[in-house]
């Protein structure tokens, strides 16, 4: 029972690996829009369809990203952000629109604070001073 459990597990973690090479930076960044608009059903099929993965392994994948447990694959290619698009400006862009349910999901979703952690750091932000 034992052998047979960990291949099991051993066949699931492949599959995540896989999966997880098959994202891009920017399927990841949509991944994260899904969860913080609390539309995490279309984020697991949006893994499906990009990795071609199962629904539990999809599934799976989402949750890492949603908790801040992704790890994206190291590759030889330095991942670079366009200026403007740091966690703390889509943040404070979130707050200004009056969105301060969606700025803490965001906040949550990327960095794996509870709520209460991501409301202190979205209240605290000030929208009028871009640091």
């Amino acid at each position: 029972m034992g052998l047979f459990s960990r291949s099991s597990k051993d066949a699931d973690n492949v599959a995540l690996a896989a999966a997880r090479g098959k994202l891009s930076g920017e399927d990841v960044d949509q991944i994260r829009f899904l969860i913080t608009t609390k539309k995490q059903v279309f984020a697991v099929k949006f893994v499906m369809d990009r990795t071609g993965a199962e629904l539990k392994h999809a599934k799976e994948l989402v949750d890492e990203i949603r908790l801040g447990r992704y790890v994206p694959p190291v590759t030889d290619t330095p991942v670079v952000r366009l200026p403007g698009t740091n966690l703390a400006e889509r943040t404070r862009a979130l707050k200004a629109a009056g969105e301060l349910h969606q700025a803490t999901a965001l906040v949550v979703s990327e960095t794996g604070m509870t709520d209460q952690e991501a409301g202190l750091f979205v209240g605290a932000l000030n929208t009028d001073n871009h640091d």
